[in-house]
């Protein structure tokens, strides 16, 4: 067996549980739902539920994530490329892809990935708010000429 088809069937078990876990996930969630409509608990309790019920659903989003990077890591390990960074093109330790078997980036080159994405995440942020307090400003402004408003 290469070590092109062993990547390849490692990759496949790691889906396959990833698939597993989501399944899993998805029965809680609706487990935890139906008898949720059905009774009348207080305040507090609703709130835990609600809390618990968004849990499960971000981890399924972080897990339905993981499965598209599996898949896409299925698709380089069938082009020959699983173990290759796909940006430098430098060789990803074993550890890495031990730990992260769905990652196709070396750890610098996902490091700046990240940063890229958390520079882009305030950037936006930064706009989002400018526009919200030029707006405010606008809404403050109109209506100002020189007499009050009731």
């Amino acid at each position: 067996m290469t070590d092109s088809t062993r990547s390849i069937e490692e990759l496949e078990e790691v889906r396959r549980r990833t698939l597993r876990e989501i399944a899993r996930l998805r029965e809680q969630l609706q487990a935890e739902i139906e008898p949720a409509s059905a009774d009348d608990d207080d305040m507090a309790d609703v709130a835990a539920d609600i809390y618990e019920r968004g849990k499960t659903i971000s981890l399924i989003s972080s897990l339905e994530d993981k499965l598209h990077s599996i898949e896409h890591a299925i698709a380089v390990a069938t082009s020959g490329q699983y173990g290759v960074c796909e940006v430098c093109g430098q060789p990803i330790p074993a550890e890495r892809l031990q730990i992260m078997p769905e990652t196709t980036l070396c750890v610098q080159c996902a490091s700046k990935l990240e940063q890229g994405i958390r520079r882009h995440r305030i950037m936006t942020a930064d706009r989002i708010n400018a526009r919200r307090i030029s707006e405010a400003e606008t809404e403050d402004t109109e209506g100002d000429d020189g007499e009050e408003e009731y």
